[in-house]
């Protein structure tokens, strides 16, 4: 606070006050991080691989996979987003994302990353399987990680995507 007030510094009356989102519009923001229809996609493949596969499964099974499968997805995408500020105010397509229109502060959609990615991975350890959580994680890290950097830099980028879509009904 003080080097805001020192000598030469823009200080506080520089900064504008972020306007407080209501419930729904918050909500509708981490829709939007989410990316909630890919998400809705990777949810449904993942529960078809549960659904195809030979072990016996329940309904409770079935839920949580659906909901640490989209928590994964939530979290995956967010962090993917706030790599891509840049790029996605460039964009058409992209420019209307809540970050680069700044509807939500980096840090908040961190913080919003952080809290899908931890759940998402505990939600399959604990009511589906370490494996599932582990895939999962690995999810995350993949898209991410190693796809967002890739796509820049190389076409393997398509290699690990491709991974990335066949993890969940895995």
């Amino acid at each position: 606070l003080q080097t805001l007030q020192s000598p030469g510094s823009p200080g506080l009356a520089s900064f504008k006050r972020a306007e407080r989102l209501s419930l729904p519009q918050t909500l509708k923001v981490y829709s939007q991080l989410s990316k909630s229809r890919l998400t809705t996609l990777v949810t449904l493949t993942a529960m078809a691989g549960v659904a195809l596969s030979p072990y016996p499964t329940s309904v409770p099974v079935l839920i949580s996979t659906a909901v640490g499968t989209a928590l994964c997805a939530a979290s995956a995408n967010t962090f993917n987003q706030i790599q891509e500020v840049p790029f996605d105010a460039q964009m058409a397509r992209t420019r209307n994302r809540p970050l680069v229109r700044k509807a939500i502060s980096p840090v908040h959609a961190t913080a919003f990353g952080a809290v899908t990615g931890i759940a998402g991975p505990a939600i399959l350890f604990t009511m589906v399987t370490p494996v599932a959580a582990g895939l999962g994680a690995a999810n995350i890290i993949l898209y991410a990680g190693a796809y967002t950097w890739l796509k820049r830099k190389s076409v393997s980028n398509t290699w690990v995507g491709a991974v990335v879509g066949g993890l969940p009904p895995l």
